[in-house]
């Protein structure tokens, strides 16, 4: 299970591997999204889904040790924001301090996994694929997962976090940026200390 799969994901990659049902792992433990440990497993192929589930909630709390809810949370998005981890702690850093000056984080990932959650638990049969989420039109609504709208962090982990996400939400690098942006191709980050520098990248590396 990769760092940062979410729930829908995790069902995918145990159905393939026929242990499970479509929609068997994500019906119970969607809930418990952030805290299913991603990890390489080995399952007798007689587990039941519940045994499953809970060998990997176990592993987390083993793993991870002393922990925050809001720092899992922050952990869930760096995993979907970030590939390297010195970009995971100065991102952290950005997030810790957009909060705590009262500025909206308008992370794209928190409402995409809105979306998906809408529909899973409209259709609890359905999986969802948080990458066909219509991000422009999301962030026009009012969802609790829509940090263009809601200040502060969603109520939920949008992913399942590994060690090194974690662990850099809970040491953030202090940093002067206050924005940041991944180049189209996920290759790089790119930081900014003011709204301005920010809009300017955006022109040059999205072309925004």
């Amino acid at each position: 299970i990769p760092e940062g799969f979410n729930v829908w994901e995790i069902d995918k990659k145990l159905t393939q591997a026929k242990l499970t049902k479509t929609g068997d792992f994500a019906k119970i433990f969607y809930s418990k999204s952030g805290y299913i440990f991603p990890d390489t497993y080995n399952f007798d192929p007689s587990s039941t889904v519940q045994q499953i589930g809970q060998r990997m909630l176990d592993n987390f709390d083993t793993k991870v040790g002393r922990y925050n809810k809001q720092d899992i949370i922050i952990a869930s998005m760096l995993e979907k924001e970030t590939k390297e981890e010195k970009d995971m702690r100065l991102v952290a850093g950005i997030i810790k301090k957009r909060m705590d000056k009262g500025m909206l984080l308008q992370i794209d990932a928190t409402v995409g996994y809105g979306w998906c959650l809408k529909r899973f638990e409209a259709n609890p049969n359905r999986l969802c694929d948080v990458t066909q989420a219509p991000i422009a039109a999301e962030i026009k609504g009012d969802g609790v997962f829509n940090t263009y709208k809601h200040l502060s962090l969603p109520p939920a982990p949008i992913s399942n976090p590994g060690l090194k996400a974690i662990r850099a939400a809970q040491n953030p690098a202090t940093n002067d940026y206050l924005y940041y942006l991944s180049t189209r191709d996920g290759s790089q980050i790119i930081y900014s200390k003011t709204l301005a520098e920010h809009e300017s990248n955006r022109r040059k590396y999205l072309g925004l």
